[in-house]
């Protein structure tokens, strides 16, 4: 006896220090053990977690997965592992502790010893990795929009610009970026600013037309390559995006998050022109766009 209670000591010590979540469920979910002392999830303290089930925690559809969980781990015996977003919009309990962003967690279960049937489950915050993630991936689709990427563009764009040359057609670019992201991110949330990224996304997909190609371009921005399309009907073009933005927000914390857009247009110039000096010229409008304190159209030849 006395060795196991220097053991559970030892134990109970060990899961003080992780930096991680940590809670130890029983077979029907219920909380029996908590620990997350620099946790950035506002748990709540562990004594009042301690007693409290799944269901009171979460709403029915992560309630389910997380006890999935558990089950597969006791019945299977094995380690149970998954990538969840905790959203405080969807669930009551945290954004009561004062929650404000979302997060994506990994939780990982592993079936635990001892006479009643239970399991040791670690939430880690996983939202940078997720972040870093997306932005070093070598596929041509963004993770987040769904949309084609800038190394999707650019071969297109090389091949637009050939037929532009080759039958004697014009074409332009347009670079869209959203004003004070980053700005937006450090004072409402990555989550504020992903759901502007969505919004404007789906909306742009919507105006354009269907021989135009649009791609998601860093951070902050968007491309639409625009076959047939002169410098002038690339501003006018520009003026409808830009318009079209003073109608969309995101939600946060019950109020409405407005942006703007800074847009740069360049149009092919001719013989010798490429899709790296193409872009290039694009950029310089947009850095003109964002210097004269955004919300604002430039455009190139």
């Amino acid at each position: 006896m006395k060795n196991a209670n220097v053991l559970q000591t030892r134990i109970d010590a060990l899961l003080n220090v992780l930096s991680e979540d940590v809670l130890i469920l029983s077979q029907q979910g219920t909380i029996i053990f908590s620990t997350h002392t620099d946790s950035a999830i506002p748990w709540g303290s562990s004594d009042d977690l301690i007693g409290k089930t799944l269901s009171d925690i979460f709403p029915t559809p992560l309630f389910l997965s997380l006890q999935g969980m558990v089950d597969q781990c006791l019945s299977l015996n094995q380690l149970a592992v998954k990538e969840l977003l905790l959203d405080p919009q969807e669930i009551t309990y945290l954004r009561s502790q004062g929650m404000k962003e979302s997060c994506w967690v990994e939780v990982r279960m592993a079936p635990s010893a001892g006479s009643e049937p239970s399991v040791v489950c670690r939430i880690d915050d996983i939202s940078q990795r997720k972040r870093a993630q997306r932005e070093s991936s070598p596929i041509q689709r963004d993770l987040l929009t769904g949309m084609y990427n800038r190394r999707a563009l650019m071969p297109v764009l090389t091949q637009s610009i050939a037929q532009a040359l080759r039958y004697d057609w014009i074409c332009s670019l347009m670079l869209i970026n959203v004003d004070s992201l980053r700005l937006i991110n450090e004072e409402k949330g990555w989550d504020v600013g992903d759901q502007i990224i969505k919004r404007l996304a789906e909306s742009l997909n919507s105006l354009k037309r269907t021989a135009d190609f649009l791609a998601r371009v860093g951070e902050d921005g968007f491309a639409i390559l625009l076959p047939e399309t002169n410098a002038e009907q690339g501003i006018l073009a520009a003026e409808r995006v830009r318009n079209m933005v003073s109608d969309l927000s995101a939600p946060h914390s019950g109020t409405e998050v407005r942006f703007t857009v800074s847009i740069g247009v360049a149009t092919l110039t001719g013989e010798g022109d490429s899709a790296d000096d193409m872009y290039g010229r694009a950029e310089d409008c947009l850095q003109l766009s964002k210097q004269q304190g955004g919300n604002r159209i430039s455009g190139s030849e």
